[in-house]
């Protein structure tokens, strides 16, 4: 009998209870007629848990019983055989002999008295009985395994394929695996620098151990074999038996990835994958055996991967916080008080919507004790009135009631007041300790938004090494402030543009290491990664000591693809010569490799930043290497605004996409090709109104006129807007996702008072105002509606460009604005972007005929109210009544109209044309 594992005994003991309990909770109820498949599910599930917790910590007693309830329960899900009450009195008296193997120690367990030992053997025998009673003994599966067998250089090596897996136990090998990977990888990484220390080898054979254990709890013999061979490795490390080579740690490492592989499998996969892997895995193995007795790999040894920069193992979890550190991970473990609770993101969000309601409601207070004030002044004044009115009275002559009445009336008065005046304090106290408590809440559901630098780092140092090995450069890459918090949104977006960065600099920055030595430097070249707060932003700067850029070789290039003319070549800075290499396709290599010369990279961490509203800062020195350092804020969650009203409506621009802000006197606005600008730091920026983007009408009318400048330094545009409000920290409230994409806007918000903002997605603004520009009809600020009124708008639609041009000679020579389309789909993209008063349509067109046209105006719901007038030839009543159906609100034909008829159809249908 094996040695029972004394440290992991009372675990078992628990386990023990826990399904041992469940088991008689079914059997008690359990039809032995007709017995239900979930009921025998839950049945086998906790037999086999009950088994493999036995074999783990060696107690043979109960691995046996276990094993045999198991095989009984499966051959009655697969009626082999039939129950009866005696049957489950015998399953009852099983489970109990379990239960009080969970109460036992290790010494009786190892050495089971009589009485026992002769109660295991009659229990085993009446179990072997009944399941002697199945039709076919054979068709049995004794522990419901498949064997595969591999034949690869050396040993064959058989796996046992994975059975039914509960689910739960299945979650948490996962992520008992996730946290031992981590240490695995992190002490290999470091290992390499370092290959005798002893605390290194300890922690990876634990984690190894760990993971073998879990394995086989869940009953995954493929995990068992090979983390018991990285275990044979550490373990003749540990002892000085061998020393690990860079190669030997490459196998180890490849061995990490296997056991992501499988951990991330579903139980119905596992069988498939080990079919097509096991060879890859045996040769590891192999290969671990040898590394075990001396013999060191090389990398042409290693089984081929379709991973060409493995990662480490992540937390992908949506929690709002990550997973607690492994006790072996040689990362900094988060203190004992920092427990993890796993909540969603959209929990976390849904309190913080909530955190701003009540934001709301506290500010609420503060106006209602304004409004107490103003009561209580009112009331003071009564006071005195009445003080007035009984100096008045005392020159009378009063009766004795009414002095009485007049002091009564007088003195309740000074009650009330000393009430009021009390009620008034307790009000305010409450509104202090109301803005307190809503002030730490919404800072602390802020703060549960944040995860530490660390989560987005973790597959770095192993992308670092595996590339430079490739590449034959020798590098080290240096990690500062992985405690840093950062917003998890923000976490998520930054991985890619940091691994882009990182690569770029393993293959542009860092020389190779006889070109270093020559240049005075170190053989191994330095990649920092650093993450800290500054100045209220996240500053993430990755920077390296190689060969940095050659600015008037990134000069010629720039000329070479055309970016820019020679003369304002020779005239850019070194940091606006920088700015090229963020720019889509552009890349300083000439050739394509695996690594980079693509010229994505870079691009990808511009268009990032762009997202996420940051800002990009490089600097360079030849033969001293680069520094990009990206600029973030803390949280996009809640963001600096400035707030502005147009049109009597609350909106918002980002602070960090706002260019200037500027007041412009009616006088100092010029006009050029009938547009309107002004001129800022001698560049014409064109003046558009905030009302006219957002299909508004705006009454202002002021002398100076207040503009937000956006855009970038080559396109600047004035959004006009009625008022400058200030800026304010606004808490971001998502767009209903029905809603889809909302035309120029990305998000919306509360104020302090409760009225809703929009907050404008500033990229969408400036391509609205682009559109806008290119049309002729831009409504000229600084003009009230008094003074202009605009005509009323028709947009005609017609493949013929005779009735086309007649129409729309006809509708403007009555003072109606005339545009036009082609055809339907042009029309369909004028009206969206259009404001019309009428839509004068043909029937038969191609691409898009007036029909479908009709129907898709009518169901848009911006534009169902919009009139829609069809002319056509066809003057059949069924054509007529089509269109009608269709949605149209008056039908005409060509054939008969002349020019007062259509006119006078379209007043009817929108008045005249400057109503």
């Amino acid at each position: 009998m094996s040695k029972v594992n004394s440290s992991m005994l009372d675990l078992y003991g628990l386990e023990v209870e826990t399904h041992t309990r469940s088991l008689l909770n079914v059997l008690q109820t359990l039809d032995p007629s007709a017995p239900t498949e979930s009921a025998v599910q839950t049945l086998i599930r906790a037999a086999g848990a009950i088994k493999g917790a036995a074999r783990l910590v060696n107690v043979d007693i109960a691995a046996g019983i276990a094993h045999k309830l198991e095989q009984c329960f499966v051959a009655l899900q697969d009626k082999k055989i039939a129950v009866s009450v005696p049957h489950i009195k015998l399953f009852v008296a099983a489970v109990s002999f379990l239960q009080d193997t969970g109460k036992m120690s290790a010494a009786q367990i190892e050495k089971p008295a009589t009485k026992l030992a002769a109660r295991l053997q009659d229990l085993l025998s009446q179990l072997d009985a009944l399941l002697q009673t199945a039709v076919t003994a054979a068709s049995i599966v004794a522990e419901n395994v498949v064997v595969v067998t591999v034949s690869p250089p050396g040993n064959t090596i058989a796996f046992a394929a994975t059975g039914n897996i509960d689910n739960v136990m299945l979650d948490l090998f996962r992520t008992e695996l996730d946290h031992n990977l981590l240490a695995l990888s992190e002490g290999l990484l470091a290992l390499g620098e370092n290959v005798s220390d002893g605390k290194l080898l300890e922690s990876m054979m634990r984690a190894s151990h760990s993971v073998k254990g879990a394995a086989r709890l869940v009953g995954i013999d493929v995990v068992v074999k090979l983390a018991h061979a990285m275990e044979d490795c550490f373990v003749a490390a540990q002892e000085a038996k061998i020393k690990l080579s860079d190669d030997d740690i490459d196998v180890v490492l490849k061995c990490a990835d296997i056991l992501q592989a499988i951990a991330l499998l579903t139980p119905a996969e596992h069988g498939g994958w080990l079919e097509a892997n096991s060879h890859q895995v045996s040769a590891l193995i192999h290969t671990l055996q040898a590394v075990k007795q001396g013999k060191h790999s090389t990398s042409n040894q290693l089984p081929p991967t379709t991973t060409k920069t493995p990662q480490q193992p992540k937390v992908t979890s949506t929690d709002s916080t990550a997973p607690e550190a492994s006790p072996a991970q040689s990362v900094p473990a988060a203190p004992k008080h920092d427990a993890v609770v796993r909540v969603s993101a959209t929990r976390i969000n849904a309190l913080m919507g909530l955190a701003g309601e009540l934001s709301v409601s506290s500010n609420w207070i503060r106006s209602y004790s304004e409004d107490m004030r103003n009561l209580k002044k009112r009331h003071n004044d009564l006071i005195d009135t009445i003080d007035r009115l009984r100096n008045v009275l005392e020159e009378r002559h009063l009766t004795d009631l009414e002095s009485d009445l007049l002091i009564s009336m007088q003195s309740r008065a000074e009650n009330y007041r000393e009430s009021l005046t009390t009620q008034l304090i307790s009000l305010d106290e409450f509104d202090r300790r109301s803005s307190s408590l809503t002030s730490r809440m919404n800072h602390e559901i802020i703060a549960s938004r944040m995860r530490p630098f660390r989560d987005a780092t973790q597959g770095y140092k192993r992308m670092v090494r595996d590339i430079s090995r490739s590449l034959n450069k020798k590098i080290n890459l240096i990690i500062r402030g992985e405690d840093t918090q950062v917003d998890r949104d923000i976490l998520e977006k930054i991985e890619a543009p940091i691994n882009h960065m990182i690569r770029n600099a393993i293959d542009h920055g860092i020389e190779m290491p006889n070109v270093r030595i020559a240049a005075g430097k170190s053989e191994q070249g330095t990649i920092t990664l650093e993450a800290k707060h500054s100045a209220g932003k996240l500053s993430i700067t990755v920077a390296d000591d190689g060969r940095g850029v050659d600015i008037e070789m990134l000069r010629q290039k720039v000329l070479n693809k055309n970016l820019v003319s020679k003369s304002m070549a020779n005239n850019l800075s070194k940091t606006e010569l920088l700015d090229f290499l963020f720019l889509p396709s552009f890349s300083t290599r000439d050739e394509v490799t695996e690594i980079s010369g693509r010229g994505v990279g870079l691009d990808v961490v511009h268009s990032t930043l762009q997202e996420l509203r940051g800002k990009l800062h490089s600097s360079t020195e030849l033969g001293n290497g680069m520094r990009i350092q990206m600029e973030l804020p803390l949280t996009l969650s809640v963001i600096r605004c400035l707030l502005v009203t147009v049109a009597n409506e609350y909106y918002a621009f980002p602070l960090a996409a706002i260019n200037s802000l500027i007041k412009v006197n009616k006088t100092e606005i010029s006009v050029m090709e009938d547009k309107q600008y002004v001129t800022l730091n001698d560049k014409h920026v064109g003046l558009i109104h905030c009302a006219q983007i957002l299909g508004m009408a705006s009454d202002s009318d002021q002398e100076d006129i207040p503009v937000v400048v956006i855009g970038d330094w080559n396109n600047l545009y004035g959004i006009v807007v009625d008022e400058l409000v200030g800026e304010r920290n606004l808490a971001l409230r998502p767009l209903h996702k029905r809603l889809g994409k909302v035309k120029d806007i990305s998000a919306a918000a509360l104020t302090n008072d409760g009225n809703p903002i929009l907050i404008f997605d500033v990229d969408d603004l400036v391509q609205s105002v682009r559109t806008i520009v290119s049309d002729k009809d831009i409504i000229k600020v600084g003009k009230g509606r008094s003074q202009e009124t605009q005509a009323k708008r028709v947009l005609v639609i017609d493949d013929s460009l005779t009735v086309r041009e007649v129409e729309k000679k006809l509708l403007e020579s009555r003072g109606y604005m005339v545009d036009i389309a082609v055809d339907g789909v042009d029309a369909w993209n004028t009206v969206r972007t259009g404001n019309y008063d009428l839509v004068i349509t043909d029937v038969d067109m191609p691409r898009m005929n007036g029909i479908e046209l009709v129907k898709l105006i009518k169901k848009d719901a911006a534009l169902n109210k919009l009139p829609v007038m069809m002319v056509s030839y066809k003057d059949r009543a069924e054509d007529k009544q089509r269109g009608l159906d269709a949605g149209a609100d008056f039908y005409l034909t060509k054939g008969s109209f002349h020019d007062e008829t259509l006119l006078d159809a379209v007043r009817d249908l929108i008045g005249d044309a400057l109503e």
